[in-house]
């Protein structure tokens, strides 16, 4: 190149970058007589085979590089647990990156499904100044709607479909099975429904156009505002409460000590199953059972509270604040009950109204995506948890708690039928080894018998 080009870009925006041949003695060696190519790798894609690039002005000294097909990029989407937008790349390399989704995205809940590997495609969402990545399709920003060549309605993104009770659904585009706790592109006037991965092809070709921040939604939500627009709801919080724990430590006096009474730490026991040897010899001795293991947490006093919850990022939502991955539940709560359901919470500071907000928010959340089977008492000692705080807040929620009382119907009579079947196992296994024992000492006692 004749001469050099001086550009600044977002993916490295503390510094100019200077146009440079992709071999060029003059950055490479100072020794003419031991000159070897060395072909420099962009920083962005990891790719080689470009004929220029660009540098960072601090090198050697800042080893940044950009090729031409990535200094023609901009970040355009946005993430609402990440303070810069992201940019959707091709991913190159074959080291593996770990998926920086944030708390509620598919890749951080508590259970593992083949159809999240199947969208760790070869495109990321990616911050380059930051090196934050999300590799899967399910934990990042998708279109809200599709079309699809070979069916005749757009497809639109839908957190929960559950077509009946069979427990066995599946998708029309590969017509395999599918989990039902996993979002999928659904036409409800014809009841089609297809896995994010048979649309990747599709959903690519969407983002990485000029998308508009309002055509993308998380596939953890329903609603589509979730990005900056006009008459948006949600904003970005203020510098001073950037997460849960700023507004915690904002907190002073009676209020202060009232949560820190509530969130310390809890006695119970960490089983989070009912152990497999008790037997019930009736219904009625069952139910005992689930009542007296069910009042220690209901009753109890204080809830641990890990400080990897109050990492989370909070935005405003209608003068509240709140953790970003429940903006939509806290829209949802105030379009449906209005202020109605704060109560006597009025009398409370902002800042405790905020975090009743986010407990109430976290249980709703929780239970609109936990399905039965994924249950475990110490989900629902933390629903309960979060409840007693909210109520003794002064929140109206009796309608959250009967929908808590339906999940623990539901998880105490799937534990009934799961002890139905394994108490015959274990009695048979039990058999087993007594008859392995009494082999054993037949043979010691014909031993016994010779001498």
């Amino acid at each position: 190149m004749a001469e050099e080009i001086v550009i600044c870009h977002p993916f490295h925006p503390h510094h100019y970058l200077i146009s440079q041949r992709h071999y060029d003695d003059k950055y490479d060696h100072d020794d003419t007589a031991s000159r070897t190519k060395k072909y420099h790798t962009c920083s962005t894609c990891t790719r080689i085979n470009f004929t220029f690039f660009y540098r960072c002005e601090q090198y050697p000294k800042c080893e940044f590089r950009i090729c031409p097909a990535c200094s023609a990029m901009e970040p355009n989407i946005e993430y609402p647990a990440h303070e810069h937008k992201l940019s959707f790349l091709e991913k190159i390399g074959d080291d593996d990156v770990e998926c920086d989704a944030s708390h509620g995205d598919y890749c951080k809940r508590g259970f593992h499904c083949d159809e999240l590997d199947h969208t760790a495609s070869s495109f990321i969402f990616r911050c380059v100044p930051c090196d934050f990545n999300i590799i899967h399709l399910l934990c990042g920003p998708l279109p809200y709607t599709i079309l699809y060549e070979y069916h005749m309605h757009p497809l639109t993104l839908t957190r929960l479909v559950v077509e009946d009770d069979s427990g066995e659904y599946y998708c029309d585009i590969c017509e395999g099975k599918r989990d039902e706790r996993i979002c999928v592109y659904y036409c409800e006037t014809c009841k089609y429904m297809a896995h994010v991965h048979c649309l990747i092809d599709q959903i690519t070709r969407v983002l990485k156009d000029d998308v508009e921040g309002g055509d993308l939604i998380l596939s953890s939500s329903t609603r589509r505002e979730n990005y900056t627009g006009k008459g948006q709801a949600v904003v970005k919080m203020e510098i001073k409460m950037k997460t849960l724990k700023d507004i915690v430590e904002s907190l002073m006096g009676e209020e202060k000590e009232r949560f820190e009474e509530h969130f310390d730490s809890h006695d119970g026991s960490n089983s989070s199953t009912i152990p497999g040897e008790y037997m019930f010899p009736s219904n009625a001795d069952f139910e005992r059972y689930v009542h007296s293991r069910f009042d220690k947490y209901i009753n109890f006093r204080r809830l641990k509270l890990e400080s990897s919850d109050l990492e989370v990022k909070v935005v405003k939502v209608k003068n509240y604040m709140v953790a970003w991955h429940l903006r939509n539940d806290v829209l949802n709560l105030l379009d449906k009950h209005g202020d109605q359901v704060i109560g006597d919470g009025l009398k409370l500071t902002l800042e405790m109204r905020s975090l009743a907000f986010n407990f109430l928010c976290q249980v709703i959340y929780d239970m609109g995506r936990t399905m039965t089977r994924d249950l475990t008492e110490d989900v629902l000692r933390d629903w309960y948890g979060y409840l007693k705080f909210v109520k003794r807040m002064g929140f109206r929620i009796k309608f959250v708690y009967e929908q808590l009382e339906k999940f623990k119907h539901d998880f105490f009579f799937l534990q009934l039928s799961r002890l139905k079947n394994d108490i015959p196992n274990k009695l048979f296994d039990k058999k087993s080894e007594l008859q392995q024992q009494i082999v054993e000492i037949e043979a010691k006692l014909q031993k016994c018998k010779e001498l």
